[in-house]
């Protein structure tokens, strides 16, 4: 009996050294709710936008954003790091055509430590802008094209 509570001693000491001495915070190896934001800035045309957001288990459906609104949805991240979500995106531009784009909107492997548990979006006509919590700073990740 007392072998056995000294493994398990052990083997809790070599998980918490292992979380220690890695890159992320603790608190992002834990699975656990994220909630992601995207949000229409597309100025100056103010046009509607299209998102269509897709996971290997979830397909969200297609939503339209008029300009400042802000389309959310939460999910588990799963313990492997493995989360992947990605989104369609299209609009008209002022000449009457569409554009379309896609794009990993969060990666787990990313955004762990980018975003942890609250991630944000802004889409502009400039491109994707994704909040940093790291660096504190809307950072430009995607482009249209």
């Amino acid at each position: 009996m007392v072998a056995s509570s000294r493994i398990m001693l052990v083997l809790f000491a070599v998980v918490v050294l292992t979380l220690g001495q890695s890159s992320r915070p603790v608190s992002a190896w834990l699975a656990g709710e994220v909630l992601l934001e995207i949000q229409n800035v597309m100025d100056p045309s103010k046009a509607k936008i299209e998102v269509h957001c897709k996971s290997g288990d979830d397909d969200l459906q297609n939503h339209v954003l008029e300009y400042g609104k802000i389309y959310s949805f939460k999910f588990e991240n799963n313990a492997l790091d493995t989360t992947l979500f990605y989104c369609y995106f299209q609009w008209k531009n002022p000449e009457g055509k569409w554009i379309q784009t896609s794009h990993d909107i969060y990666d787990a492997k990313r955004d762990q430590e980018r975003c942890m548990h609250h991630c944000q979006w802004r889409v502009a006509e400039e491109g994707f802008f994704s909040y940093s919590i790291k660096n504190d700073v809307w950072e430009n990740l995607y482009n249209w094209t």
